[in-house]
């Protein structure tokens, strides 16, 4: 697919850009450009030619004067134009018109080039009768022919064509198929099967006809097979602008949405580093109390020491107290943060689940496989989406919970600076204390233990969180890298279907003048199948024929001329009849 993309933009950068139509919105036009290849049983083509029809509206109460030229390629010969042109010189067919008030006029010319190179798909088939290959128009055969035939239709645009194929079906021949045809018309008296593809790569259908009834003369000529190939370059345009829009919104929202929690793993970055440090603080310090007591109960000479380690300790406590403070604070900031979205979340989902349904009615209102299959895309992210707003509101609540926790922390934190005066001032006012107090330092110490152990629990539960939101935008940033992706290619295509619009819209020069105009390409293929001929029943026929005409001429039938004047004309009929079927064989020959 790649390869096909380079080819496309590489051709597309050596044809004319100057794009001609027709001025204002008083006029609407549609230019369609028919390839259409007639071909025979065995593969060759019989003959091909290039089909512009323009279609131009006057939507004015007042009629219009046109000059209107369409550009053909160089050496082709004109095989017809309708209405009359008032002009043919070189390459460039001319009409000059009047459209009437509020009337349309089609001018179409048909030209057959020197050479045509097919624009938008190219058509491999195989016809067998009864399992073979066929080398002419007419085929010997009777009741029981199986005619088959295969086609293959291979797209060459990096954008889905829709082939259409065709069958007139005829008395005389049972029809199988192995796909159903998509609609089914009685047109004239006639039943018209159509099968429709939505082609992005190869389009394969085989069909069989076997012959039932063969009529009087014993021969069916089978009706031919249409396939047609088309794209609207303007629908096909405005469908990839959609979809390029719609990315382009989806790609937003994950950029707004990957910027909030990559704010919010920032501030909890620090605030994980800062508690980490307060954890290793307080089990410092726990284990100085814990040896300060033991020293208090070993000594009373180590008393003064103890009450600056005490008063130390104050200090530490103090300052410990005050991260406390500060780490409230920092979750304080994170969850006002998170707060919008977790108050949010259920207008969030709510908003996110009417894009969804609008999605959903896009996709049910279009035929277009691409963009439904971008929409799915889409609505998967949606989905994920949600269920990232779900952990989002998660987390917010994990945090107002470990706030609660190092609030409770720091009121026990306050209550050990209490203890901490208290026992500096027992030291103080007796050696008799220092027991009490050597207590209340184990306890303190113990208080302290449970303190770091009940932080480092919420420590990890935070990291936990943490990690979590990391992994949710490892999964965005692939997302963001896939929708990027696919807006690319829908660009690339952009590109390649504008530059086909330009190519074709040089062709048309309406008063000289520059207008929107839609541009559809088609490829006909029309498919000539073979001739059932009994071919033994006609050598009997004219045999009988050439015996009764010999008859005719004997010395008994001239005396009875009168009585076999009938028969003589029966005769005749019957030699006029073989000669006119000898004449449609040696035509279908050849």
């Amino acid at each position: 697919m790649n390869i096909k993309y380079l080819i496309a933009l590489a051709l597309a950068g050596l044809l004319a850009m100057s794009s001609i139509a027709y001025a204002g919105e008083s006029l609407n036009a549609y230019f369609t450009v028919n390839y259409i290849t007639y071909l025979n049983p065995n593969g060759q083509v019989n003959n091909y030619y290039i089909e512009y029809t323009l279609s131009i509206y006057n939507n004015e109460p007042r009629s219009i004067p046109l000059n209107v030229s369409m550009s053909i390629l160089p050496y082709s010969s004109v095989i017809y134009t309708s209405p009359a042109a008032t002009a043919i010189n070189n390459n460039m067919v001319t009409w000059i018109i009047t459209l009437r008030p509020y009337s349309e006029e089609v001018l179409d010319v048909r030209f057959k080039p020197v050479y045509t190179l097919l624009p938008i798909a190219t058509l491999d088939y195989g016809v067998l009768v009864n399992g073979s290959s066929v080398n002419s128009t007419v085929v010997n055969g009777n009741v029981g022919t199986n005619v088959e035939i295969f086609i293959n239709t291979t797209n060459q645009l990096p954008f889905p064509i829709v082939t259409t194929i065709t069958l007139t079906r005829q008395s005389g021949l049972f029809y199988e198929y192995n796909i159903t045809p998509t609609i089914t018309q009685d047109l004239l008296g006639y039943e018209v099967d159509y099968w429709l593809f939505n082609t992005e790569n190869v389009t394969s259908m085989s069909l069989n006809m076997i012959t039932e009834n063969m009529g009087p003369w014993h021969s069916i000529r089978i009706n031919p097979i249409t396939v047609q190939t088309s794209i609207d370059l303007n629908e096909s345009i405005k469908a990839l602008n959609e979809s390029i829009n719609s990315l382009n919104s989806t790609l937003n929202q994950l950029v707004s949405f990957s910027s909030t929690v990559i704010n919010a793993s920032s501030l909890s970055s620090n605030y994980t580093t800062q508690f980490f440090q307060l954890i290793a603080l307080l089990n410092q310090t726990a284990q100085v109390l814990g040896a300060s007591a033991y020293l208090i109960n070993s000594t009373l000479m180590v008393e003064g020491l103890l009450q600056a380690q005490l008063v130390e300790l104050k200090v530490a406590l103090s300052t410990e107290g005050q991260i406390l403070g500060t780490e409230v604070s920092v979750i304080s900031q994170i969850r006002s943060l998170l707060g919008p979205i977790a108050n949010n979340q259920q207008s969030y989902i709510n908003e996110l689940n009417t894009l969804k349904q609008d999605l959903l009615q896009i996709e049910s209102s279009t035929n277009n496989a691409t963009l439904i299959s971008e929409i799915n895309n889409a609505i998967t992210i949606i989905n994920q989406l949600e269920g990232s707003l779900t952990a989002l509101t998660q987390l917010y609540n994990g945090l107002g919970a470990v706030q609660d926790e190092l609030t409770s922390t720091q009121a026990q934190v306050n209550q050990a600076v209490n203890g901490l005066n208290y026992a500096i001032a027992a030291a103080n006012e007796s050696e008799t204390l220092i027991i009490s107090i050597s207590n209340n330092l184990y306890l303190l110490h113990n208080e302290l233990l449970n303190l770091t152990n009940q932080l480092l629990a919420t420590y990890l539960s935070i990291s936990s969180y943490q990690t979590r939101a990391l992994s949710y935008m490892a999964q965005v940033n692939n997302y963001e890298e896939e929708i990027r992706s696919m807006i690319v290619n829908d660009e690339v295509e952009e590109t390649v279907l504008n530059t086909l619009a330009k190519q074709y819209l040089s062709y048309v020069s309406i008063n000289e003048t520059n207008v929107s105009t839609d541009v559809t390409v088609e490829e006909t293929f029309i498919i000539n199948m073979p001739s059932i001929v009994n071919t033994q029943y006609l050598l009997q026929l004219i045999n009988a024929t050439t015996a009764q005409g010999n008859e005719t001429q004997s010395p008994r039938t001239i005396g009875i001329v009168v009585n076999g004047y009938y028969g003589y004309f029966l005769i005749m009929g019957i030699a006029v009849s073989i000669m006119l079927i000898l004449i449609l064989i040696r035509k279908f020959r050849y």
